[in-house]
């Protein structure tokens, strides 16, 4: 059997060329954004980027690991429970928007409030978007890449010019506004143009099969945020703006190689949830382990050669912090990377309340350990907890589940046994 098929293959290159082309524009342009508006601006706009990224995870109610799982084994009953959810998860949207824009407003100041509105008019249309999600299971990721570059380009274009004219600093709303929303467009339009249009019945059935399914697994997505947002809100309140943006200047670059790893995982996945043998399970598993790791070491030589001066050129002297943080932050995602692999392995054995309890109390973990180390020492405690709740995720918080299945699984890849979990 040939486990890594060139559709796989390709699929996965088709989804690296697509973040490659996103995040090399999106840092470079950044960066720009970054030099001219300063660290305390540009901290306020992570910040509410932060805020609604819990709101989008939120809205999404745990929808697309299930709806990649739906779809990869069942194209048209995925499509069902996609449309017949979709003003489920829009409503879900606006309502824990307006709660957000309510704190912003009455809390913070008229800037961030501002970035907080564009960041919900674009969450809207991300929450909109499952087509994402069923591109990416049927592999034509190509789709995507494209769509993504266009409406990317465009953002980019805008983001350059407002620069170039010295626009006030509120402006910027509108290409985060644009990279969400022409992407979306596009891909409604070319699934409409290939497949047929679906007579959805049953709407309240669908509805509440979402929310009692995606009940138990929204917190283990809501945590994934957590794990690297919730440092924001608190550098945000107990340090300073200018320290959120140096910390998301180094989380940007020191995990903006994990696409690759991210883009292999989701195709490798594709094959996993089609294939019911365990044994070739385990033995796909292993060679995704192995190239994650491949992948990870690579990027940690490429931080520890190059980081001082890929701050120093791209965001200058105010953003040089970031440099020392870079190789933590590698090693941080490279442990998240190996999480999403057992993750998604176990929504193979549909582990949506372990899943559930495990990212609730990895959850309430996170929240203290980053109030703890943040106030004890800065931006570094920040540091410090991404790393120490990635390895307890991965390891200790999964051994529990199914007869230490993800315990053996590590084992088996540690030992490269041919035989298999036994």
């Amino acid at each position: 059997m040939q486990v890594f098929s060139k559709k796989i293959f390709s699929n996965s290159l088709w989804m690296m060329l697509e973040k490659v082309i996103s995040i090399f524009g999106l840092i470079f342009v950044n960066a720009l954004m970054a030099k001219y508006i300063g660290p305390e601006n540009f901290g306020k706009l992570a910040f509410t980027t932060s805020i609604f990224l819990f709101v989008q995870t939120l809205a999404w109610f745990g929808a697309q690991n299930i709806l990649f799982k739906r779809f990869s084994q069942n194209a048209q009953s995925g499509l069902k429970l996609a449309i017949s959810t979709q003003k489920m998860r829009q409503f879900f949207c606006v309502l824990v928007s307006v709660i957000a824009l309510v704190y912003l407003w009455l809390y913070t100041d008229p800037l961030t409030f501002i970035f907080g509105l564009g960041n919900f008019i674009a969450s809207y249309f991300i929450v909109s978007d499952f087509y994402t999600t069923y591109n990416n299971s049927q592999l034509i990721s190509y789709v995507n890449a494209i769509s993504n570059t266009i409406g990317l380009a465009v953002a980019l274009i805008l983001r350059f010019f407002l620069v170039l004219f010295e626009a006030q600093p509120y402006t910027m709303i509108y290409p985060i506004i644009i990279i969400a929303l022409i992407p979306y467009l596009l891909r409604k339009i070319y699934y409409h143009q290939k497949n047929k249009k679906i007579l959805v019945t049953h709407t309240k059935k669908y509805n509440k099969y979402l929310f009692v399914t995606g009940s138990s697994l929204v917190f283990s997505t809501l945590s994934i945020v957590f794990y690297t947002q919730i440092s924001n809100i608190f550098l945000a309140k107990y340090v300073s703006f200018s320290e959120v943006a140096i910390y998301n200047v180094a989380m940007t670059l020191g995990g903006a190689w994990g696409f690759v790893n991210l883009a292999l995982i989701t195709s490798f996945f594709s094959k996993i949830y089609e294939e019911k043998q365990f044994e070739v399970q385990q033995k796909i598993l292993k060679q995704l382990h192995i190239i994650v790791l491949l992948i990870s070491g690579c990027a940690l030589l490429g931080v520890l050669w190059l980081g001082k001066w890929i701050v120093a050129w791209l965001y200058g002297a105010e953003y040089s912090l970031s440099s020392d943080l870079l190789p933590y932050i590698v090693i941080g995602t490279a442990l998240s990377a190996l999480g999403t692999i057992s993750y998604r392995y176990m929504i193979v054995f549909s582990a949506y309340k372990y899943l559930s309890l495990k990212m609730f109390v990895m959850t309430v973990l996170s929240v203290a350990l980053s109030y703890f180390l943040i106030n004890l020492y800065g931006i570094w405690g920040a540091v410090i907890c991404f790393v120490i709740v990635e390895l307890i995720s991965l390891t200790i918080a999964n051994y529990f589940f199914n007869n230490r299945l993800i315990l053996k699984t590590h084992l088996n890849f540690l030992y490269r046994s041919n035989k298999g979990v036994k």
